[in-house]
């Protein structure tokens, strides 16, 4: 009997399940890793067979990856190897593990196999190995390394007792583990190795920058990313990569904004209408709608991936950022202790700064703004939203000669800055609060900027 073309009938989350079984995840790891009930997941198995003509889930596997190359160009994925040196007798090593794992599934960009030490496999990316130790106190160790094992990437080791909450620890050694993926992937990029898949490589190089607000590579991330697009070597994620570094490059006035928020419309209307359950599509789309003025809209689909993945940590900053601006200063502060709680060297990342230099802003604390803003002007100090406070402050203060010090070093920077482009992400803050904003810095910078 012929069997049918499945590539043609699929919805995109059947072709997700499939995705997922292909890797050899049971029903219920497919039901947390995708929030869906058990039941659905059994209907959608259900049609999915009777699209492919077969009888079990053995069957539709093989079947899928027989039909896979079918002449559509495949992205090549991410696969990481994960090795226990032993069976861990720990019951607590065993759940921390467990959750590691489905908690790695949840970034929907990793092919995750277990292995052995004597595996060999040259398609690897990464390979994770994991430890456990009794004494002195049960402990594991995790280590990163690349491919082939030739280089160790990033080290962690974790120690548990009775007290030990297992499910953020597992939590929170994921977003370090990703995080440092990222910045790895990044320095290789940045180094000239030839890594694949070079959407991952070129992609976390695009992050890694953006996370430090670097204007003289955006014309190198932006060619890299559209050289991949323009081969068909693509995925959702790198379009988001791309879509973040737009995003970027409007908010610190690098760009003219209106260009590059059409292309920001075009890249997420696609995206969405392609691949609409995945999350990059959707924090594409909040993206735009912050852009747009639509906070509520961006905050929906914020929260459906912070659902899907509460270890996105991008996710949690962003929608921050969106509740101080609306006035919800005490979720925003929320988020943002939660983010330093996973990770307390956050406490330098201008991406905590900024945010808190806005919320003790409209709270009236004005030396706890200024502090923030001078750590994240430090860091970055061609950044404008940290120059804008700190100029604000000291106005506010009456030190005059420092606001024409900070105001000299904004326009070294920035010589076409207008007011407009300090407030075009205050479309959705409350009319009161925006004016009282936009009235302090047209007054703060008016001797430079009539």
């Amino acid at each position: 009997m012929e069997k049918n073309t499945p590539k043609q009938e699929f919805t995109a989350r059947q072709k997700e399940i499939l995705a997922l079984v292909r890797k050899g995840l049971t029903n219920g790891e497919i039901c947390r890793i995708l929030n869906i009930s058990a039941n659905t997941v059994k209907v959608h198995l259900a049609k999915i067979y009777k699209i492919m003509d077969v009888s079990n889930r053995t069957e539709a596997a093989s079947l899928g990856m027989l039909d896979a190359d079918d002449g559509v160009k495949r992205i090549p994925e991410i696969k990481i190897l994960v090795v226990r040196r032993e069976n861990f007798d720990n019951p607590q090593m065993n759940v921390f593990s467990f959750l590691f794992v489905q908690n790695l599934h949840r970034y929907h960009l990793f092919n995750i196999q277990n292995a052995t030490m004597e595996s060999k496999d040259g398609d690897a990316t990464y390979q994770i190995i994991l430890t456990g130790t009794q004494d002195p106190k049960p402990s594991l160790y995790l280590t990163l390394f690349n491919g082939n094992m030739s280089r160790i990437l990033w080290v962690y080791s974790q120690k548990f007792d009775e007290h030990s909450d297992i499910e953020f620890l597992s939590n929170q050694m994921t977003m370090h583990l990703y995080r440092q993926m990222v910045v790895s992937a990044g320095q290789s990029f940045e180094r000239g190795e030839n890594q694949q898949p070079s959407w991952w490589f070129a992609s976390a190089y695009v992050n890694y920058k953006m996370n430090s607000r670097t204007r003289d590579s955006f014309e190198k991330c932006e060619f890299e990313l559209q050289t991949l697009l323009q081969k068909g070597l693509a995925n959702t994620f790198l379009k988001y990569s791309l879509v973040r570094l737009y995003y970027t490059a409007i908010t610190e006035t690098w760009v003219k904004s209106q260009n590059y928020f059409d292309k920001i419309q075009e890249i997420a209307m696609s995206s969405m209408h392609d691949d609409p359950y995945s999350d990059y599509s959707r924090l594409m789309i909040a993206l735009f709608e912050i852009l747009s003025g639509n906070m509520k809209e961006a905050i929906a689909y914020l929260l459906m991936v912070r659902k899907s993945n509460p270890q996105n940590i991008s996710t949690s900053m962003l929608l921050s950022q969106i509740y101080l601006l609306m006035g919800e200063g005490s979720k925003a502060l929320e988020l943002l202790d939660e983010c330093e709680r996973y990770f307390p060297d956050l406490e330098s990342d201008p991406n905590l700064n900024i945010p808190k230099t806005f919320i003790y802003f409209l709270l009236g604390k004005y030396d706890e703004c200024e502090k923030y803003a001078l750590r994240a002007a430090y860091i970055r100090p061609e950044s404008v939203y940290p120059l804008l406070f700190v100029i604000g402050c000291r106005y506010l203060k009456g030190d005059m000669a420092s606001v024409e010090v900070h105001k000299k070093i904004l326009f070294q920077h920035h010589p076409d800055f207008k007011i407009s482009d300090s407030t075009k992400l205050l479309k959705g803050v409350d009319p009161a609060r925006r004016q009282v904003i936009e009235s302090l810095l047209e007054k703060a910078l008016k001797k430079t900027n009539p």
